[in-house]
C-alpha cells in the first residue's frame, strides 16, 4: 500500500467514525486554522517573495486578507448554512413533512495552482472544512517555499484526521485524481483540468473545476481613459498577469484607442515608475518554463506582424517581463489562441458594437470573466446578451471574487461548478432530501392496489383537476 493509500484510507476510516461533525467541532477547526495563519504569517510572506516576487502589500490584500475575511464570513453563516431546509408539502401529501438536510460528501480532494498559493489553497479548504469533510490537500509544487510554509501550518493547526498536506509534484497530483474521493476541487489550466475530469470519471467523482480562459475587456468612447486606465492596468499587472481572471485582451472602439493606450502607460509608470524592473512593487513570472512560454508568445506575435506599441522588455535570469501591449494583433497569433496568463496585452479595435461580440465568438474558449466598460446601457444589455463568461465586472475588473456572497466559477473550458462562501459550502456538502410520515393517517395509501371503482374513479378525478 503507498503513501498516498495511507493518507486517503486513514481519512475514510475518520470519516466512518464521524460521519457528520457537530457544528461545535466545525467551528473550532476554522479557529485553529485562522489562528495558525497568525503564528505563519511572516514565514509565509517570505515564502511568496521568493516564490513570486510579491511585495508584502500585494501579499496580504491579496492572500491573507481575503482567507481571513472568507473564514469569517463562513463562521458568521455556519449555522444557517447547517439548518435542516423545511420545503412545503403540496396536497397529495399531506400527512408528510419535507425537508433538506445537508451532509458532507465525504473525503474530499483540493488541488491547488500556483499564482495564488496561498489564497486558492486554502479557501476550498476553508469550505470544504466548514462543510464537514475530511480533506487532503495538495498544494503546488511551482511555489515550493509557500507550500512547504503552508503544510508546517496546517500540520500544525489541524488534527491529521482531519486534513492531510500532499507535498509533490505532478504525478503525485495525478495518482491522487485517480482515487474514489468524494468531491475534487481542482484550480488551475484547462489541459491539466481534462486530465483531472478524465480520471474523475472512472469513480463518477463529483468535480468542481475552475480553470482559465480569455476573458475580454470591453471598453468604448462613452467612459473617460484616465477611469478605465487605473482599472485596467491594475488588473493586468497585479501578480504580473498571472492571475486566471485578468483581462487578458482588450476590444477598444476605434477613437478609444490611443487616449486608452497613453493612460496605461501613464498609469503603470506612477505605480512602478518608467524603470518597472527596479520596482519591488511588481512581481516575477513563477518559473524558467512560464518565463519562456511568455517570451514565445511575444515572439510569435511579432513575427506574424504585431505591433509593440508599449513595453516588451524582458530579462530571463530574473524572470522578469515588462507589462507589454500588442497592437494589430491576428487570430492565428499564440496570443489570440491561448490564455495569456502574464504581462502581454493584446489590443483589438472595433467601429460596429455588434463586431465585438462576433470577435469573443471567434475565441477559442468561453471566457471566465468579462469586463464591461460603456456608459451605454443599450451596448452593455447588448453584450450581455450575446456573450457567455463565469463573471462579469462592469467599470472594474478582478474584484468581482472578492465578494463572498457571489458565486464564482466558468463556463465548459474555463470551468464548471461554482465557488466562494456558501457556494463553496454547498459543493462541498450532500443535499440530502428527508420525507417523513407526520401524520397518522396521510393521503399515501389512496394510491395503493387494489384499484376498486371508487378508487379508480378517485384516480381519474385527481390526474384532472387537483
Amino acid at each position: 500500500m503507498s503513501d498516498l493509500d495511507c493518507v486517503f484510507g486513514a481519512l475514510k476510516a475518520a470519516h466512518r467514525l464521524d460521519p457528520v461533525p457537530s457544528y461545535r467541532d466545525r467551528q473550532d477547526i476554522l479557529t485553529k486554522m485562522l489562528g495558525g495563519l497568525r503564528r505563519h504569517e511572516s514565514a509565509l510572506l517570505r515564502a511568496l517573495t521568493q516564490d513570486l516576487g510579491k511585495s508584502e502589500p500585494e501579499a496580504r490584500l491579496t492572500e491573507f486578507f481575503p482567507i481571513r475575511k472568507e473564514i469569517q464570513y463562513v463562521r458568521k453563516h455556519l449555522s444557517d448554512w447547517m439548518r435542516p431546509d423545511r420545503r412545503a408539502t403540496p396536497i397529495q401529501l399531506l400527512g408528510t413533512r419535507s425537508e433538506i438536510l445537508t451532509q458532507p460528501k465525504g473525503v474530499v480532494l483540493v488541488i491547488a495552482p500556483w499564482n495564488f498559493p496561498l489564497l486558492l489553497t486554502i479557501k476550498p479548504l476553508i469550505a470544504a472544512l466548514a462543510a464537514g469533510n475530511r480533506v487532503v490537500v495538495k498544494p503546488p509544487e511551482h511555489t515550493p517555499e509557500t507550500s512547504k510554509v503552508m503544510a508546517e501550518w496546517l500540520r500544525s493547526s489541524l488534527p491529521e484526521d482531519w486534513v492531510q498536506v500532499v507535498l509533490g509534484g505532478p504525478a503525485d497530483a495525478a495518482a491522487l485524481t485517480e482515487m474514489p474521493f468524494d468531491h475534487i476541487f481542482f484550480t488551475g489550466g484547462t489541459e491539466t483540468g481534462r486530465k483531472v475530469m478524465r480520471a474523475a470519471a472512472e469513480h463518477l467523482t463529483p468535480l468542481t473545476l475552475e480553470m482559465g480562459g480569455k476573458s475580454p475587456a470591453i471598453i468604448d468612447c462613452t467612459v473617460p481613459p484616465a477611469q478605465v486606465a487605473k482599472r485596467l492596468a491594475w488588473g493586468k499587472a497585479l501578480n504580473a498577469g498571472q492571475v486566471c481572471i485578468a483581462p487578458d485582451y482588450l476590444l477598444v472602439e476605434e477613437g478609444a484607442v490611443e487616449p486608452l493606450v497613453s493612460a496605461l502607460v501613464s498609469r503603470w509608470d506612477q505605480c512602478f515608475t518608467s524603470d518597472v524592473q527596479s520596482s519591488e512593487e511588481y512581481g516575477r513570472i513563477v518559473n524558467d518554463q512560464q518565463f519562456q512560454r511568455l517570451k514565445d508568445t511575444l515572439e510569435d506575435a511579432l513575427d506574424k506582424g504585431a505591433k509593440l506599441i508599449h513595453g516588451g522588455k524582458w530579462d530571463a535570469k530574473s524572470r522578469f517581463m515588462e507589462p507589454t501591449i500588442l497592437g494589430e494583433v491576428t487570430m492565428d497569433m499564440r496570443v489570440m489562441q491561448e490564455e495569456v496568463f502574464g504581462p502581454l496585452l493584446p489590443v483589438l479595435t472595433w467601429k460596429d458594437p455588434s463586431a465585438v461580440v462576433d470577435t469573443i465568438a471567434q475565441v477559442k474558449d468561453q471566457p471566465l470573466s468579462m469586463y464591461v466598460f460603456s456608459r451605454d446601457k443599450q451596448r452593455r444589455r447588448q453584450w450581455m446578451r450575446g456573450t457567455r463568461s463565469g463573471t462579469v465586472g462592469v467599470g472594474e475588473t478582478v474584484v468581482q471574487i472578492a465578494n463572498p456572497d457571489l458565486p464564482f466559477g466558468g463556463v465548459q473550458a474555463s470551468g464548471m461548478g461554482r465557488s466562494n462562501g456558501k457556494a463553496a459550502f454547498d459543493a462541498f456538502s450532500n443535499k440530502r432530501s428527508v420525507m417523513s410520515k407526520s401524520w397518522p393517517v396521510t393521503a399515501v395509501p389512496l394510491s395503493y392496489p387494489p384499484f376498486g371503482p371508487a378508487k379508480s374513479a378517485l384516480a381519474r378525478w385527481i390526474s384532472r383537476y387537483l
